[in-house]
């Protein structure tokens, strides 16, 4: 680079620097906007927007005062403009650790919160000694509801674990994946099973089916991610009361895991974003249902990763309703790699 150079915004901060510490530590004699340090030539330019110093060791920067001005006034004249792309780039970083944080506290308070519905703060907290017989006497007294919250609890881990993964995955810029093959139904159930107790508690039957072993080429740990985030999603829009079919099934060069259901109707003008970041359907947000909008498009996002893909199907003719709101028979299906 023939210019190396410091930017600092209207505050102070600094916006941008590739200066090498020895030329950082002689920026405070540096008061005009061209001269002589040893063998190179220094500068610093402000305005209102901030301050720009360059060093430059380019044999035609260091003859020429000129040259070495126009060049920086023309660092200076973009300034603003990349002050303002770093703040966006930082702003999108802040805002999946802020994501990340306010995830992972909610899940934390919710596994403290089940926890404290079986064994109460008080009852430990005032117990010196015999806490594990109190535990076992207070499970042994409702052992279906301390069995549920220790499910819930799984979930919640699981979830946990997804919203790490998510973060290593899609947000380094060189994410490590681990491929290799994998047997579809195996993985596919160790997701599965944290849902369970979700699908009956709303009356659903989950019926899953795959002839044979049938294995993909993949990133165990992201695609367990995608699949969290496709089943989760199916809890929250199915309909009360149905059917979960779960297909594993040969589709040419990809092994396809087909999830048909009776869903939230899918409008056809949303049919073309429902996995866009931070998109939720119109019905979503009159009943209620809708989040943040990201889990199917982190669940594409993950895919990708794995030259896989997810696509929905929607059957407009298997229209019904239930207290009012529309459902129709919807199939997400994904397909992921037989082979590298």
């Amino acid at each position: 680079m023939k210019i190396r150079y410091r930017i600092l915004n209207a505050s102070g901060n600094i916006i941008f620097c590739n200066l090498s510490a020895n030329e950082i530590a002689s920026i405070d004699s540096i008061e005009t906007t061209s001269m002589r340090i040893a063998t190179a030539r220094a500068g610093v330019i402000s305005n209102t927007h901030g301050k720009v110093y360059g060093f430059s060791e380019d044999k035609d920067y260091v003859a020429s005062s000129q040259k070495f001005k126009s060049a920086l006034n023309a660092i200076n004249d973009c300034a603003p403009s990349v002050a303002s792309i770093f703040e966006e780039a930082r702003e999108a970083a802040n805002k999946n650790t802020r994501r990340l944080l306010h995830n992972l506290t909610n899940l934390n308070a919710h596994n403290i919160q089940e926890i404290y519905s079986l064994l109460p703060q008080e009852m430990l907290a005032n117990r010196t000694s015999g806490q594990v017989s109190l535990v076992e006497e207070l499970i042994k007294k409702d052992m279906r509801d301390s069995a549920l919250a220790f499910l819930r609890i799984a979930k919640n881990n699981a979830a946990m674990k997804t919203e790490f993964s998510v973060f290593n995955k899609l947000y380094d810029k060189n994410p490590k994946l681990q491929k290799k093959s994998h047997n579809v139904h195996k993985v596919l159930m160790n997701v599965f099973y944290i849902f369970f107790s979700d699908f009956t508690d709303k009356d659903v039957k989950v019926t899953v089916e795959c002839e044979g072993i049938k294995t993909a080429y993949f990133d165990y740990e992201s695609i367990h991610v995608a699949l969290f985030q496709v089943i989760e999603n199916s809890v929250k829009y199915i309909k009360p009361r149905s059917d979960l079919l779960v297909k594993i099934i040969e589709a040419d060069q990809f092994i396809c895991i087909r999830f048909q259901m009776n869903s939230l109707q899918i409008q056809d003008s949303e049919l073309g974003r429902i996995f866009e970041e931070g998109f939720s359907g119109g019905l979503s947000e009159k009943t209620g249902k809708s989040g943040s909008g990201i889990g199917l498009s982190i669940a594409k996002d993950i895919l990708v990763l794995n030259a896989a893909s997810i696509e929905v199907e929607v059957k407009h003719d298997s229209l019904s309703e239930l207290f009012g709101i529309p459902y129709q028979l919807n199939i997400f299906t994904i397909k992921l790699p037989r082979k590298s």
